[in-house]
């Protein structure tokens, strides 16, 4: 056998919104909600949900992974509709968030049999520890100082350039935020583990960056929309023993604990405020449009999807 090293694809995978060049990317379709699998969960199958939320993700002022939908043929075989998505790992880092690839921790819940335990799958857990550490410090003591360490401030909320950045506030709020508008039963805190674990989340963070926090990414978000896993609020808290345990650690809990601190509740309700009303990307018509838009892209490629599985 000879290797002949990494396939080279030359194509426009995302037209003039992306970058030109990318390490990895995903191919993914409907998952538990597809048509071929089972046709009472097929009535909930949009081929929109995923995308959407990452979409809206990025309208919120966010990075977020960008997608564009194909039909995929397996051997000559028309296998369906299906969507390309970015992968947020080191590579998207470097493209998109500045630096090098190689000085990114990506940090991501790992689904080994049973266990849905964080983990890193580039560099290492060492900022992310601390990021969880010093959030259940808020929890315990929610002095504005504890809050404000975490943003490497002072406690009267100036830059302090002995201490890393370690958390993008606005980011982790708009990420919650998607969460709930959506009614994500499956990220971060999964409703299938009893909200005792988390599962479909990406954080990046340049260790080389003291500047910048940690940023979170949507992930396999097919549970929301209405979706059976999804007709719940997601809002929570969610009290459970294995928030004290790093093992378990996860976005949504991290923001549980900031909520003990009356300058990050008000700074989530100020985005409330901008993104729920007047015209905000949360807003009824601006979601309605949203979704509207891309169901509009597939809507005549739907009809092979259909006729494909029936």
């Amino acid at each position: 056998r000879r290797d002949y090293g990494p396939a080279t694809l030359k194509y426009r995978l995302y037209e003039g919104d992306g970058a030109d060049e990318c390490d990895t990317f995903d191919l993914r379709t409907s998952q538990n909600y597809s048509w071929a699998i089972d046709g009472v969960a097929g009535h909930y199958d949009t081929l929109v949900q995923e995308v959407f939320c990452r979409e809206t993700l990025g309208a919120l002022g966010q990075p977020t992974t960008r997608s564009r939908y194909y039909h995929l043929y397996l051997n000559g075989q028309y296998w369906g509709l299906y969507e390309t998505q970015e992968r947020p790992e080191e590579a998207y880092g470097e493209t998109y968030l500045g630096g090098k690839k190689e000085d990114y921790d990506v940090i991501k819940s790992a689904n080994h049999p049973g266990a849905f335990v964080t983990e890193a799958s580039d560099g290492n857990l060492d900022a992310f520890r601390a990021l969880w550490s010093m959030a259940r410090a808020v929890a315990a003591n929610p002095a504005d100082s504890n809050y404000f360490a975490i943003l490497g401030r002072t406690a009267d909320g100036t830059r302090n350039p002995a201490l890393p950045v370690l958390l993008e506030a606005d980011n982790l709020i708009a990420y919650m935020l998607v969460i709930f508008y959506t009614g994500d039963g499956d990220a971060p805190l999964s409703w299938f583990i009893n909200f005792e674990r988390s599962n479909n989340w990406f954080g990046l963070r340049n260790r080389n960056n003291r500047e910048k926090g940690f940023v979170f990414f949507n992930h396999d978000a097919e549970h929301t929309l209405s979706a059976p896993f999804s007709q719940f609020d997601r809002t929570g808290p969610y009290v459970r023993a294995n928030q004290n345990d790093f093992t378990y650690a996860n976005p949504e809990w991290i923001h549980q604990d900031l909520m003990a601190n009356a300058e990050y509740r008000l700074r989530f309700a100020d985005r409330v405020q901008r993104h729920v009303f007047n015209g905000g990307a949360l807003t009824p018509e601006a979601g309605t449009n949203r979704f509207l838009r891309k169901a509009a892209q597939i809507d005549k490629a739907i009809r092979a999807y259909s006729a494909r599985w029936g």
